[in-house]
């Protein structure tokens, strides 16, 4: 069970790459050994106040906060030091698998970090986070309770959501031939051996599971037994399982590819209004990153007002307004731009958000899916 060859992992990306940020890389380790960190660890279910200092009021004024690259508005932090006095140092990555690799390193300094729902996850499990004490955070009120209910951390109890988005189609209106509105547009005469689809195994199966009408959380063997036949007779068609879509999307190598929301956005300001984003009409699987509190993180009571003061309704608003992506708070959404509050690829329509659900934490299942894709990858 603990074989970390069942385990398929692809991160692919281009570190000089002007694109090489949050808004283009939306990669997530959603199984990476799945069952090496649940064997080991098992589940982590702790319960109490976050972080190393018993008495938080008497944390030094610091506070060390590790994001993704182009991933905050440039007036958060230096707003945030002015009204509280506690000195920011601000660091960046690239991906959730730098990320977890760096936790499970060892200690890191770090009092802040903003994994994606499924490394959060993954990070339970393998006790690379602080429960947090939500009597400081009294802004978490203002949540959507979309993000309060969520499965990957129901009741907010290790992480205080930071920005959401959608995995869903990019596409060359121009090229495409035909009507893009769900999954079936991989059968588009012009797009054969012209797409892609994620080398990512839930993201895949998530496709395959909502094409065929089933639960994209499943873990009844038979349903994952037709999603992977979905995706082998799908791998016929197409010209690559890449997450390494962004560039060949925007070239016109690719004219169709499973896409995560962010990315597609990113393809268009930059002179490509070509390219457009769908949310596939049978579903699709929403994503959000959230701030968390990282194991022996230093200051994580300055943690904890840092995740206070994000969810004030004007904090959050600027945060959405410069991102582009979907605010978790629901007391900023009076303060957001029209124009991203009113874009349903953004702000989906309670219809089409009700058929987005968040990855579950499926625990040791995840193996069922490992070895499917093996099996996909291999045929």
């Amino acid at each position: 069970m603990t074989d970390p060859d069942r385990v398929s992992l692809a991160f692919i990306w281009d570190k000089e790459s002007p694109h090489f940020n949050r808004r283009t890389f939306m990669k997530t380790a959603a199984f990476a050994s799945a069952a090496g960190f649940l064997a080991a660890c098992g589940s982590s279910s702790g319960s109490g106040k976050a972080g190393a200092t018993s008495d938080k009021s008497a944390e030094p004024k610091v506070l060390n906060f590790y994001n993704w690259t182009d991933y905050i508005a440039d007036d958060t932090i230096p707003n945030f030091q002015k009204e509280t006095g506690i000195k920011v140092t601000y660091d960046n990555y690239a991906s959730n698998d730098e990320l977890f690799a760096k936790l499970s390193a060892g200690s890191t300094g770090y009092d802040i970090i903003v994994p994606t729902d499924a490394t959060l996850v993954k990070m339970k499990h393998a006790k690379l986070v602080e429960p947090l004490d939500l009597s400081l955070i009294p802004n978490v009120k203002n949540l959507d309770p979309r993000f309060t209910t969520a499965a990957y951390d129901p009741g907010n109890k290790y992480s205080i959501p930071w920005q959401w988005g959608t995995t869903g189609i990019g596409f060359d209106k121009n090229k495409v031939g035909g009507e893009v509105t769900d999954w079936d547009a991989f059968d588009l005469p012009n797009v054969k051996g012209k797409s892609s689809y994620l080398d990512e195994a839930r993201d895949a199966f998530a496709m395959a599971l909502f094409a065929l009408g089933k639960d994209p959380n499943t873990t009844d063997t038979g349903d994952l037994d037709d999603a992977r036949d979905y995706l082998i007779d799908l791998k016929k068609k197409v010209k690559a399982i890449t997450s390494d879509y962004q560039d060949p999307l925007k070239g016109g190598e690719l004219l169709l590819a499973q896409a995560y929301s962010g990315d597609v956005f990113t393809i268009q300001a930059d002179n490509k209004p070509n390219i457009e984003y769908v949310i596939p009409k049978s579903g699709a699987f929403s994503w959000v990153d959230s701030m968390a509190v990282p194991k022996g993180a230093p200051h994580p009571g300055n943690a904890e007002k840092f995740m206070n003061y994000i969810l004030e309704p004007k904090v959050g608003a600027a945060l959405t307004n410069f991102v582009n992506y979907g605010s978790p708070n629901k007391a900023a959404e009076p303060f957001i731009l029209k124009e991203i509050k009113d874009n349903p690829l953004i702000y989906p329509p309670p219809a089409v958000l009700a058929k987005l659900p968040f990855q579950k934490d499926i625990g040791e299942d995840e193996l069922e899916y490992s070895d499917r894709w093996t099996e996909v990858k291999t045929a």
